[in-house]
């Protein structure tokens, strides 16, 4: 027995080793969106400023070096409520059914945040911008759902028919900065969670990239022309509700895309904080980082600045990076077309966390990335684009396709009939559609594509458990909630 003791001891030693060391059983997920960020704006896509020689995004370009970088990553549209509808519940807009401020999320559908709390996740999420009010559902399944805004609106905006009632929201939700409140948030909860050993769930919402552009003075510093000044150059980076009838000059537009690259420096500076507080923490290897956009802007090339009104590629590529040292790979480029709907069952896919029962049900649920950087050389599947803008009387869909010789696009608009089909490998900046035509009683394969997808989109939200008889914003039980406590109820 003598002689046995010292090897009993040393396995138990070993085997209490090994034990500390294993990974645990889930990730922590921290889940970033950027709003408004285009993908070529941004260091690890070859974003470059204009002015100097300072990189615009050091903390996303060092994130990327750590796991995937996809190259085609797409938006479901152009602008912030459906595309982030998009990523919280799997689903294409036309699916999720939240494609303008009126509607909200129907409580059958089930959340990212709901099925991960569902599986013992502590779950959180921080948002800064008006079109992430959980007005529209978003708050499904977070524990804690928190604007970290200064901006508050009355929810009774959201049902408000009038035309621009929500231009006074938006105005002051542009001009307040936000992130330093979100990173002392996230950092907050994390923390929290981290000492008390819960696996978290994470959502920040990043709007400051948002405009208006109003970094702080040495972020501009980096990014401006020699000379500049907002006084002289009649350029402020303040949004405005037509961006078409300003008189914009070559020199003027520069000047406007270099504020914007210091707001997007200033964002990143703060993701540089998220990086840093995981490492102290000792939990980057056991975290899942996402970070994405729900939508680029448009910088003139289509005629205007902003967005919302158009599918044209400035607005729907974005940035997509995914990041956990025990799953993922490092620095790797994924030229695959893939779509904000895919990053659910991703997320669930690495947690090992099941998908809702309907996701294989014919409701165009999106699928996990892991295939794309486990088999490279896949083509993606065909990419639903939305717009319905009933305010402005904009409505467009379309489809993006990829193929061996490079990505084609076709829009539709439902309004004029008219649609136009862009060769991207060509013509990467859509100046000259191939194809411009009435599309009612075209034999086109790829309108016929699209066509067909759009009425698969309509049928697949009728496989899914819906329980409310409308959708609407009324509906919302947050809105009844606060609408009672106005006395308007």
């Amino acid at each position: 027995m003598n002689v046995l003791r010292p090897i009993a001891l040393a396995f138990v030693a070993l085997l209490t080793s090994t034990c500390s060391d294993a990974p645990p059983a889930r990730p922590n997920i921290l889940f970033i969106s950027l709003d408004s960020v285009r993908y070529d704006d941004l260091t690890p896509y070859g974003g470059v400023g204009l002015f100097g020689e300072a990189p615009i995004s050091p903390a996303i370009r060092a994130l990327a070096d750590r796991g995937v970088v996809f190259e085609q990553a797409l938006s479901t549209t152009s602008w912030t409520l459906p595309a982030h509808m998009a990523m919280m519940t799997g689903l294409p807009d036309p699916v999720h059914g939240v494609t303008d401020n009126h509607k909200r999320l129907d409580s059958g559908i089930v959340t990212l945040a709901e099925t991960l709390k569902g599986a013992g996740y502590a779950t959180a999420g921080f948002f800064s911008g008006p079109n992430l009010n959980p007005v529209f559902g978003f708050s499904q399944g977070f524990d804690l759902y928190a604007n970290e805004g200064s901006n508050h609106p009355d929810v009774a905006v959201f049902t408000d028919p009038s035309p621009g009632a929500l231009i006074p929201v938006h105005k002051a939700s542009h001009e307040d900065v936000t992130s330093p409140n979100l990173i002392q948030a996230a950092d907050a909860f994390i923390s929290d969670k981290v000492r008390a050993n819960e696996p978290f769930f994470c959502f920040v919402h990043f709007w400051d990239p948002h405009y208006d552009y109003i970094a702080p003075p040495q972020n501009e510093a980096r990014f401006v022309r020699p000379g500049f000044t907002r006084e002289s150059s009649g350029v402020t980076g303040a949004w405005e509700v037509d961006k078409l009838k300003r008189d914009w000059t070559v020199d003027s537009a520069a000047d406007l895309v270099s504020l914007y690259h210091s707001e997007l420096n200033y964002t990143d500076e703060h993701l540089q904080r998220l990086w840093d507080r995981l490492d102290e923490l000792g939990v980057t290897d056991d975290t899942l980082i996402v970070l994405v956009s729900d939508h680029g802007e448009e910088f003139f090339e289509h005629g205007r600045w902003g967005h919302q009104r158009t599918l044209h590629e400035e607005v729907v590529r974005v940035p997509m990076i995914v990041t956990y040292p025990r799953q993922v790979p490092k620095a790797l480029r994924v030229t695959t077309q893939v779509g904000l709907q895919d990053l659910y069952s991703t997320v669930c896919d690495l947690a090992d966390v099941a998908l809702p029962s309907y996701a294989n049900q014919g409701t165009l649920f999106g699928s996990s990335l892991r295939t794309y950087w486990e088999t490279p050389g896949q083509l993606g599947r065909d990419q639903l684009l939305f717009l319905d803008v009933p305010g402005r009387a904009i409505r467009q869909f379309g489809l993006r396709r990829e193929g061996a010789d490079g990505a084609q696009k076709v829009l539709l608009n439902p309004l004029s009939t008219e649609s136009e089909i862009y060769d991207l490998a060509a013509d990467p900046r859509e100046k000259a559609p191939t194809i411009r035509s009435q599309y009612e009683n075209s034999n086109d394969a790829l309108i016929q594509a699209a066509l067909r997808l759009q009425l698969e989109a309509t049928a697949a939200r009728d496989k899914l458990p819906l329980q409310d008889t409308d959708n609407t914003a009324l509906l919302s039980p947050e809105m009844r909630a606060e609408l009672k406590r106005l006395g308007y109820l």
